[in-house]
């Protein structure tokens, strides 16, 4: 099975000698030899793969993206560590290529253009950055010398030039060029992967290496249509090791065709599976081929859009890395497994042996780790979420993160009511009605009433008198020390029943008072605790059900320290999983049993935030009727909204809440309870 190229050029199959040269390479690439023939190289060069992307007028094959993509992958599907130690020619050729007219431009397409190869090497050993580097460039003997130890340098024996990052005197990052030949460069073939073994991949020590001064460029040469490319060559390897491993899959399915006079169905079965998966990355590598060229375009012509389509482009390689990397690992994992499906042991492991099966696995989890998924999973959040640039600095991130959690806030009035006041509202029916009608069909808010010491003024009772004639409110209760609010047990109790009665729309909020930070710990996670002890998805939906409850998730809490409760609470949880925690106190870990803090000028921030933190609401205090109409009629109109619980207005997650070591069932043995 031949697969359609994605280009027009054809190259692997059009240029005269080539498909003889890649049947070659795929013969030796049984063999799994620690080191290509050079020949090789030299050979794919006079084909004129290393010049595809330059321009036709310039000496070149003037390919586009994807034609270095079908003719990159049909050499790697030969032999993948072939098409690997190629990759940082193509990298570099393809920086020049987008570089502005110029000598150093002309130097280097003329180079390649006459069938140079280039390697090189970024990445050193000892912990530095992308962007910070140990080699130097020096000018101290009066010419340019490179000094210092790359840790990986892909195909760099195979190459006629080398280009190496580097640190000059001045301190500015620079890209210095040098030929393979040049006295003070060693190149050590020290690569003990077990996988792509036959890459080159071996460090290189420079000695005071000379440099020509037209061989120097600044760093910023790293342009916009660089990003991404490393990532869209070992995809193109990886999707050569699919075609491999399919056609190693075609070719175990006709031996034991010829052995057996047919294969088992789960072998036909398996094959499918692999072709499959291989067609799929295959189909995706197009798509991103298609995407980069796009953006390739934009940045030649100077598009005003270069920028995001180059970023598209991007984010188009990562994503495809997340799912391409498994489908190919699966893809030969499978392949492994085939002759397993045979009768006689000896025959599968002579298969397996024959045609050396194992080694597209190992070339797949090789390239797997050497740019981990999981970087660019959280590359691609970054971007889709927090609008992040993809090579932004960490500080630059914090930034952008900050500014996207502000974006999604829409924050929420809060009216802190005087007792005296509320006292007011709850005995005198015509100024409740002056407030509902003052707040009706304006922007809800939430009101909190405060417990203060001793004032015998119970809240709860009186947020739910004013619950039915502000519908649209939400509501706390504000509390200080526990004193004043009696066993954690009380306070859970009521807070529950509220929740209840206002479909989750409610708040406990902790004034500053005098109770220590391990008490005040303890009475928080003995009421959180209370509040999930019966849940409530445990209540019957249906009042027509034989049961009112499954018994099994009611639990005892089993909590110690300053208040020992066993629970369970006697009311259900609540409606949003657990009312929102508002604290004035900040002790060490406050970040784990609350929602919300509040800060000095009353604005309430999530823990995380610092001092300059966006608010998701402000407080204001309010002691009087004529103060509370005037918040109503400076707030905007609202049209009719659905309810929601306090905690979807403020896009609350509902907190995880782990078990206390003593929690146990409340009841003996699971089952249910009647309904009466």
């Amino acid at each position: 099975m031949t697969s359609r190229p994605f280009g027009s050029l054809d190259w692997a199959r059009r240029t005269p000698g080539v498909p003889d040269l890649l049947d070659q390479i795929r013969q030796a690439s049984i063999a799994d030899a620690p080191e290509l023939p050079k020949s090789f190289f030299t050979r794919l060069a006079a084909a004129g793969f290393g010049r595809i992307r330059v321009p036709v007028a310039e000496g070149g094959l003037g390919g586009d993206v994807l034609d270095l993509l079908d003719a990159f992958v049909a050499i790697a599907a030969a032999d993948s560590n072939l098409a690997q130690s190629w990759r940082t020619h193509v990298l570099a050729t393809e920086r020049h290529v987008k570089s502005p007219a110029g000598p150093l431009r002309d130097r280097w397409i003329s180079r390649v253009a006459a069938g140079a190869i280039i390697g090189g090497g970024w990445t050193e050993a000892d912990g530095s950055g992308p962007d910070v580097f140990t080699t130097r460039l020096s000018t101290a003997s009066g010419s340019p010398t490179l000094t210092g130890r790359k840790f990986y340098s892909t195909g760099s024996r195979y190459a006629d030039w080398l280009e190496y990052s580097a640190v000059d005197d001045d301190g500015d990052l620079v890209i210095a060029a040098l030929r393979t030949d040049a006295p003070g460069v060693t190149l050590l073939d020290d690569w003990t992967g077990f996988g792509q073994r036959a890459t080159a991949s071996g460090a290189t020590v420079l000695d005071g290496a000379p440099v020509d001064p037209d061989d120097i460029a600044p760093f910023d040469t790293q342009h916009l249509g660089t990003p991404g490319w490393q990532q869209l060559m070992l995809l193109g390897v990886l999707v050569g090791i699919g075609e491999a491993t399919r056609a190693a899959a075609e070719e175990l399915v006709s031996l034991i065709d010829r052995a057996h006079g047919g294969s088992p169905i789960l072998v036909l079965e398996g094959y499918g599976r692999i072709s499959a998966l291989v067609a799929s990355a295959r189909a995706s590598l197009g798509e991103i081929g298609r995407l980069t060229e796009i953006a390739h375009q934009a940045i030649i012509a100077g598009a005003d859009d270069a920028e995001e389509l180059a970023d598209d482009a991007v984010n188009a390689v990562f994503q495809a890395q997340a799912v391409m990397v498994e489908q190919i690992i699966e893809a030969a994992d499978r392949l492994m497994a085939l002759p397993a499906q045979l009768e006689d042991v000896a025959e599968t492991q002579e298969l397996r042996s024959a045609l050396r099966l194992d080694r597209f696995w190992r070339n797949a989890q090789t390239l797997s780790t050497h740019n981990p998924v999981l970087h660019r999973l959280r590359a691609i959040a970054d971007r889709e979420i927090y609008a992040i640039d993809r090579i932004a600095e960490p500080a630059d991130r914090e930034v952008a993160v900050a500014q996207a959690i502000a974006d999604g806030i829409r924050p929420l009035t809060v009216v802190r009511l005087d007792a005296a006041l509320v006292a007011r509202l709850t005995a005198d029916r015509a100024d409740l009605d002056r407030v509902s009608a003052a707040f009706r069909d304006r922007e809800p808010v939430l009101l909190q009433l405060d417990e203060r010491p001793g004032a015998r003024f119970d809240a709860a009772v009186a947020i739910a008198t004013l619950l039915h004639r502000l519908p649209t409110a939400w509501f706390a209760i504000g509390t200080s020390d526990l004193g004043d609010t009696g066993h954690p047990y009380n306070l859970a109790r009521r807070i529950a029943s509220l929740e209840q009665l206002s479909a989750g729309r409610t708040a406990w909020v902790l004034d500053d008072g005098t109770t220590e930070d391990d008490d005040e710990r303890d009475r928080i996670r003995v009421v959180q605790q209370l509040l999930r002890s019966w849940p409530q998805e445990s209540i019957a939906a249906d009042a027509g059900a034989p049961h009112f409850a499954q018994t099994e998730s009611i639990r005892r809490i089993g909590a110690d320290g300053a208040y020992p409760t066993a629970g369970p609470l006697n009311v259900p949880s609540s409606p949003q999983h657990l009312p929102v925690f508002v604290s004035s106190r900040r002790f060490g870990d406050v970040h784990r049993y609350v929602d919300l803090l509040v800060r000095q000028d009353g604005a309430w921030v999530l823990p995380h935030a610092d001092a300059a933190g966006h608010a998701l609401a402000h407080a204001q205090q309010v002691s009087d009727i004529d103060a509370l109409l005037r918040i109503a009629a400076s707030l905007p109109a609202a049209e009719a909204v659905a309810p929601q619980t306090l905690r979807e207005r403020l896009r609350l997650p509902a907190p995880a809440l782990y078990e206390l070591p003593g929690a146990s069932a409340r009841f003996e043995r699971g089952g249910e309870t009647e309904a009466s």
